[in-house]
């Protein structure tokens, strides 16, 4: 079993309660996927980052999670059918999509490094499009922000589990940061 030391003699319900209790109220979504690999990897970086829960949306139900190394066991992990049904379930929400190469949607777009770029985000979903197909005009249309993360190398894109660490180890440390520790 892929867990932390101290996890290790739990019961699942019990590694389940610990990452309850140590969540952020922020979600992980993915739409179009035609990868169980990068399925798995956004489930396993949102666990690793404490995340709340994860959505995938469309595609189908059922997927290969070893991928995931059994985080799919502790962290929520849903299948939504429609794009209209997701944005319905994440009404309170700000969804915030995380693409690239997409200039149509200018006014929206900002860098990951912007020192503002978590700034007045409500409980946020971050949303991963599939590398092929990305994400959908209606989702990038409904979105509050689109934060890309800037390439200096030769490559075109990320793959969506190094790119979902990096939006979640950036968003944990602005909210570790803005939080009030108790």
């Amino acid at each position: 079993m892929n867990v932390r030391d101290h996890l290790k003699n739990l019961e699942v319900d019990a590694i389940k309660n610990y990452c309850a209790n140590n969540t952020m109220p922020v979600s992980a979504a993915m739409a179009h996927i035609t990868g169980d690999f990068n399925l798995g990897s956004l489930i396993r970086s949102a666990n690793f980052f404490g995340l709340k829960e994860v959505y995938y949306i469309g595609g189908k139900k059922s997927f290969d999670r070893r991928s995931t190394v059994g985080t799919h066991h502790y962290t929520p992990t849903n299948h939504i059918k429609t794009e209209e049904e997701f944005l319905s379930i994440i009404d309170t929400q700000d969804l915030v999509c995380i693409e690239n190469n997409i200039p149509e949607f200018e006014q929206k777009i900002t860098s990951i490094f912007n020192d503002n770029v978590f700034i007045d985000l409500i409980n946020p979903v971050f949303l991963f499009g599939e590398e092929q197909k990305g994400i959908s005009t209606f989702l990038l249309e409904k979105c509050k922000r689109i934060i890309t993360i800037p390439a200096y190398g030769s490559v075109r894109s990320m793959n969506v589990g190094c790119c979902a660490s990096t939006i979640f180890s950036f968003y944990r440390k602005h909210y570790n940061n803005t939080s009030i520790i108790s």
